[in-house]
């Protein structure tokens, strides 16, 4: 038996997992794929956007290997080890921020927990494995919540995780009104267009005293929003919050801030380790439909990004806890 991880996951005996896709995936005419090259977009544009950003056969490719390493969390890393890639590192995130919502308040089995824009489902995957809890994700993309479920049919914890087709930039279901233990949300609010209205939805959906955790990628205190244009030109952005916005929100919103931690200075590297996974899976991810232009574009901007990371470190990258009040609490 054979266990690797490429852009490919290749599993037991060699066999290739059904995850990713071999056929080569229709591209558009333009060759280009989510390209947002001066612009960012209204709470009511976004959506469509978020689509063509991450939810494009070739686009879930292209996360799944230059973010994900082949694996399911699919976001920023925090590394430990000078050995650690975008994988390692990645999976070190969804385990400090499991450590920080089960600080918060212990997270139980009887629990039910909301992964809002859940993705690939790395988080929902590592809460029901570790916690035994259920979860809901909650995502924009059907076919990102078709791999986060063939995943969980293999992990054995189908049972426990389910994913929802939904927007965050609408109102969250009425039907879930204190109903969620607690809230997980990875590197997705910058894609909310009113940021404080959703967590509005999010206080109405907790239960009292429910723990709110998330990660963002967003501009440093200070930064000018023109010196971000290395993530903006290739993300569906409304626009980019602040770690000092944040505080602000979850306290306008009505929730209690517990704490932030900042993880910034991994950036720059996890940037790097990107572009080397772009050198290393070009021709792999070639085959699968993405094109050099594709490719190039990302080139080009991760190595502006970098670049500005280090010489100016414009960007802020962390994790956040707040949480819903008690009643009766001041």
């Amino acid at each position: 038996p054979v266990f690797w991880d490429n852009c490919d996951r290749k599993i037991a005996g060699g066999r290739t997992s059904s995850l990713t896709s071999h056929a080569p995936a229709r591209t558009r005419d333009s060759e280009i794929m989510a390209d947002f090259v001066d612009k960012q977009f209204t709470k009511e544009e976004v959506a469509e956007k978020v689509l063509e950003q991450y939810d494009e056969e070739t686009t879930r490719v292209f996360y799944q290997c230059v973010m994900g390493g082949g694996g399911h969390d699919i976001h920023f890393g925090i590394y430990k080890e000078p050995t650690d890639g975008v994988k390692e590192s990645s999976q070190h995130t969804t385990e400090w921020m499991m450590t920080q919502l089960d600080g918060a308040s212990p997270v139980k089995p009887t629990h039910h927990v909301l992964d809002l824009g859940s993705g690939h489902g790395g988080g929902s995957h590592a809460m029901a494995q570790k916690f035994g809890c259920k979860v809901t994700g909650y995502n924009l993309g059907a076919g990102q919540n078709a791999l986060n479920m063939a995943r969980c049919k293999e992990l054995g914890i189908d049972h426990l995780v389910d994913a929802q087709v939904g927007n965050i930039n609408n109102p969250l279901p009425a039907e879930w009104t204190g109903k969620f233990d607690q809230v997980w949300s990875c590197e997705v609010l910058c894609h909310a267009g009113d940021k404080v209205a959703l967590f509005k939805e999010l206080v109405r959906c907790m239960k009292p005293g429910g723990v709110f955790v998330f990660s963002d990628i967003m501009g440093a205190d200070g930064a000018d929003e023109k010196a971000l244009k290395g993530f903006t030109d290739r993300n569906a952005t409304t626009f980019m919050g602040r770690p000092s916005m944040y505080i602000d929100f979850v306290k306008e919103a009505g929730m209690k801030y517990v704490t932030w931690w900042d993880g910034s200075n991994h950036l720059e590297r996890y940037f790097r380790d990107m572009l080397s996974q772009i050198q290393n899976n070009r021709p792999e991810m070639n085959a699968k439909g993405i094109t050099n232009q594709y490719l190039d574009n990302w080139v080009s901007s991760l190595t502006e990004r970098a670049d500005i990371q280090a010489e100016k470190g414009v960007f802020a990258w962390g994790v956040f806890v707040a949480r819903k009040p008690f009643e009766g609490e001041l």
